[in-house]
C-alpha cells in the first residue's frame, strides 16, 4: 500500500480519494484508478506518476511511490 500516496490525498486541498482523481481528469471511474494503484493492485504509468506529482505539488516521486 502507497501510504504516503494516501496521506498526501487526504491532506491536500482534495481532501477525498474520488475529487483528487476528478481532478485529474480520469471521470466516473477515477475513484477506482486511484484506489487501485494506492493499495497495489495496479502500478502508476510514468504519465500517471507525473500528473499525480503535479497535481500534488511534490517535486520528487519517491516521496509517494518510493524506488
Amino acid at each position: 500500500m502507497l501510504l504516503k500516496l494516501k496521506i498526501a490525498i487526504l491532506s491536500s486541498e482534495y481532501r477525498t480519494q474520488s475529487h483528487f482523481a476528478t481532478c485529474c481528469g480520469k471521470g466516473r471511474k477515477g475513484e477506482q484508478w486511484i484506489s487501485r494503484i494506492i493499495q497495489g493492485r495496479d502500478v502508476a504509468s510514468p504519465r500517471d506518476r507525473k500528473l499525480i506529482c503535479k497535481k500534488l505539488r511534490v517535486q520528487d516521486e519517491k516521496e509517494l511511490f518510493g524506488n
